[in-house]
């Protein structure tokens, strides 16, 4: 089956628009450009256009670009993760205790120089608590950028005590690391982290419109209560910036997705993950590699698979907005995602998994298509039965790192009961052959575990779940008003 590229564009577009966004959408297949376009505003206030020239204003000391660099500082036999921090800032009373390795995975127990101390000393501010929710936010932006550099973070957070041992896992993360990474980019190579990246990766990918400046075209806006939009112009100095174009982050994204910048053994360090998804460079989300630049509203959001090739990013001058839609979050880059995996998603290297913790919350997201709602019991209560009962036994179906389907079997060996409780394939795979792989999986399985005929229940007007299990084997039994029960020896 093949991906239909008009169709991804005509998604991408309603997406977009739906979600008001403003900023450039990008989508490559093997390097090639299969979308690519802008949308929204440069100026939302004076209604200015945004085109495929506008300036992003980003900065440089983004965890994605100091983690990069001190991978290819690694690579230059410069670095080890395991060096300690003392090696590179013997001035801050903690070194010795702290790692490269430490920083980077965020586990250092630096406390966040911003949200730990800043945040509470404008909370002791008369004439901060004096203003609006708005104005609010933009001093928040403008304190936490303006003291975003190693002089002053260091001052800030050089007396203060670890909030946790270095190396503790499952404990909040701290800007400061970042900070203090991008310091022993400098200290090391003996540039600023710009000029570190315009000779390494900017230069070399010719991402000319890349400069050390603050010169944007378009505002940005933050977002507060999830919904609310609060315009923060670029009206002061901001060290560390950066500004550049859609054209050029387009040249960044070529070049993750076909694993260049960093050698093939960096490559293969940064894309090991722990339990919880996260990587020393990347994380992932759903299967793809996933990271960010980002400085006050701007953003480049970047997604990629080595293996599918398909790799995608928004460039964007205003932060996402958030709804809460039955009980789940809803936001412009995940349903951005979701167009993308329905897009490129075929049975290829399809396989059934036992429900765990790494694929549960994907499948719990899974979603019955409306036309099948009244036929299907949906995910949430299709896992929670099968975790209630001892003979019932879930399984995700994957594709590659995804969930796209569910199939919950019963297993009663003492009763010799066997049956196909649900089959569930989320609403975006349908159509593509994953009922059919799922269904014959079931039945192989409930044969080795010892079943001899098998029977399941299925509304009279779901014809699609008809056609399936007819295909397999399955014949009517019985035909009543509503429904009616298939059968098969096995």
């Amino acid at each position: 089956m093949k991906f239909d590229k008009q169709q991804l564009s005509k998604e991408i577009d309603r997406v977009s628009h739906e979600w008001e966004l403003s900023g450039g959408f990008i989508v490559l297949k093997d390097e090639e450009v299969l979308h690519e376009s802008v949308y929204g505003f440069e100026d939302r206030v004076d209604m200015r256009p945004m085109t495929m020239n506008s300036k992003y204003l980003l900065h440089t000391e983004s965890a994605f670009l100091v983690g990069l660099s001190i991978f290819m500082l690694i690579d230059q036999g410069k670095l080890k993760l395991t060096d300690r921090m003392s090696r590179f800032i013997p001035e801050y009373r903690f070194a010795d205790q702290i790692s490269l390795k430490h920083l980077i995975k965020s586990q250092s127990g630096i406390s966040d120089y911003f949200y730990n101390h800043l945040m509470i000393d404008l909370n002791k501010d008369a004439s901060y608590l004096a203003l609006s929710d708005h104005d609010k936010a933009r001093m928040e932006k403008r304190t936490h950028a303006q003291n975003r550099h190693f002089d002053r973070v260091l001052e800030i957070v050089g007396e203060a005590e670890l909030a946790y041992a270095p190396g503790t896992t499952g404990r909040s993360g701290s800007e400061t690391n970042w900070v203090f990474l991008a310091e022993i980019v400098r200290r090391v190579s003996g540039l600023s982290l710009f000029n570190f990246l315009d000779q390494h990766v900017f230069k070399p990918l010719n991402m000319t419109s890349t400069v050390a400046n603050s010169e944007t075209t378009a505002v940005s806006s933050v977002v507060i209560k999830e919904n609310e939009w609060v315009r923060t112009p670029h009206d002061y100095e901001i060290k560390g910036t950066f500004t550049t174009t859609l054209e050029d982050m387009k040249k960044l994204l070529q070049a993750l997705s076909a694993r260049k910048i960093i050698s093939e053994k960096m490559w293969e360090r940064a894309l090991k993950y722990d339990s919880d998804g996260n990587g020393l460079v990347f994380e992932n989300a759903n299967g793809f590699e996933c990271g960010n630049i980002t400085c006050l509203g701007f953003g480049f959001f970047f997604y990629f698979n080595h293996q599918t090739g398909i790799a995608f990013a928004s460039l964007v001058s205003e932060e996402q907005k958030f709804k809460n839609i039955g009980g789940e979050w809803h936001y412009y880059r995940r349903n951005a995602r979701e167009v993308i995996e329905a897009a490129f998603t075929f049975p290829t290297q399809t396989k059934m998994v036992k429900l765990n913790k790494e694929n549960m919350w994907q499948t719990l997201n899974l979603k019955v298509a409306e036309d099948q709602q009244g036929f299907v019991l949906e995910a949430k209560s299709s896992v929670a039965m099968a975790l209630m009962y001892p003979s019932k036994h879930a399984f995700a179906q994957m594709e590659g790192n995804r969930v796209v389907g569910l199939l919950v079997l019963e297993i009663d060996k003492k009763k010799n009961y066997y049956n196909i409780d649900i089959i569930l394939i989320d609403k975006r795979y349908q159509g593509r052959g994953y009922g059919k792989i799922m269904l014959k999986w079931a039945v192989e399985r409930l044969t080795s575990e010892g079943a001899k005929e098998l029977e399941i229940g299925v509304n009279r007007f779901n014809h699609a779940a008809k056609k399936i299990y007819t295909n397999v084997g399955f014949t009517p039994k019985a035909i009543y008003d509503g429904g009616m029960t298939l059968h098969m020896i096995l």
